[in-house]
């Protein structure tokens, strides 16, 4: 879940994303492996398979889960060096896709938390996961 949720929000390529968990996982069998991946961690299929994109910030991954422990972000911060990337990357993702997923029902209240910010949180947010993005690009480090 945090490697597919990573990769839908820094925006890979679905099919690049299928091709890696077949080529690393010995146990990953196309016809489990490629519904899951394109359907499900992806939101590749045009929600054929889930109504909504399985996308989280750090905030939620470290609620639900115990990856967050030992990591060198701080999952409490949103922007900065040593903000969680996933808290942005998850804003970016929502603002990029706004076209395709805003009349999602099942997003309102994401939306509306989004709508409700104000712009220059909004501004610092997408230059922060953009900065981060440019970075993975590059191969810097991050």
């Amino acid at each position: 879940m945090v490697v597919g949720n990573f990769s839908m929000l820094a925006g890979l390529d679905p099919h690049a994303v299928h091709q890696w968990y077949l080529a690393v996982y010995a146990d990953a069998f196309e016809w489990v492996e490629l519904p899951n991946v394109i359907g499900m961690s992806q939101f590749a299929d045009g929600g054929l398979m889930s109504s909504k994109p399985y996308a989280a910030s750090g905030a939620y991954i470290a609620r639900m889960s115990n990856y967050c422990d030992g990591c060198r972000y701080d999952v409490a911060k949103k922007v900065g060096a040593d903000a969680c990337p996933l808290n942005v990357l998850y804003w970016h993702f929502i603002d990029r896709n706004a076209a395709k997923l805003a009349k999602n029902h099942r997003l309102a209240q994401t939306y509306a938390t989004w709508h409700r910010m104000d712009d220059g949180k909004k501004h610092e947010y997408r230059n922060s996961a953009e900065s981060f993005l440019d970075k993975l690009d590059r191969g810097a480090p991050v």
